[in-house]
């Protein structure tokens, strides 16, 4: 098996399952998760906040070598996490898009956009971070019914 980015969704307990958060993941041959961007809200602390309503709209690349569940969130890993293939292909060519991912991940992060539950919110990166490695994302959902947010475009060239 080769190095592989991954589409995902984790279906949110509080919602019943029926929301979703979505995210992106690169694996290694063995499908262990190297890498993955999740977008969401960013505390005042600079930590990730689990239970965003509004705040700051934050896109967080964790490296899973480097585990931090307080500023680095791990969904890939978690039970009830569904994925889809993205992309398949050696190491050098996963690091080319996943380079791109993080330059995605880093102008939502200086964007200044806000964080808004049903509109701009986590669902949105994982699109924008998918567009952004030039790989589309999934057309339907991974998980139970289309993610809030997946279908908005983040203006990242008009936000200060």
């Amino acid at each position: 098996m080769n190095h592989r980015i991954l589409f995902g969704s984790y279906p949110i307990p509080r919602f019943a399952g029926i929301a979703s958060h979505n995210f992106v993941v690169w694996t290694d041959e063995t499908g262990r998760p190297l890498y993955e961007i999740n977008g969401g809200a960013a505390n005042a602390d600079g930590s990730f906040n689990y239970c965003a309503i509004r705040g700051r709209l934050t896109a967080v690349v964790t490296d899973y070598s480097k585990r931090d569940l307080i500023y680095c969130p791990e969904f890939y890993v978690r039970p009830t996490s569904r994925t889809t293939l993205l992309l398949e292909g050696n190491d050098t060519a996963i690091a080319t898009k996943w380079r791109a991912a993080v330059d995605v991940a880093s102008r939502i992060r200086a964007s200044g956009l806000g964080y808004s539950f049903l509109i701009q919110n986590s669902n949105s990166v994982a699109t924008a971070i998918a567009e952004g490695m030039g790989l589309a994302p999934p057309s339907a959902a991974v998980g139970r019914v289309r993610a809030p947010g997946s279908y908005r475009h983040l203006a990242l060239d008009q936000a200060a």
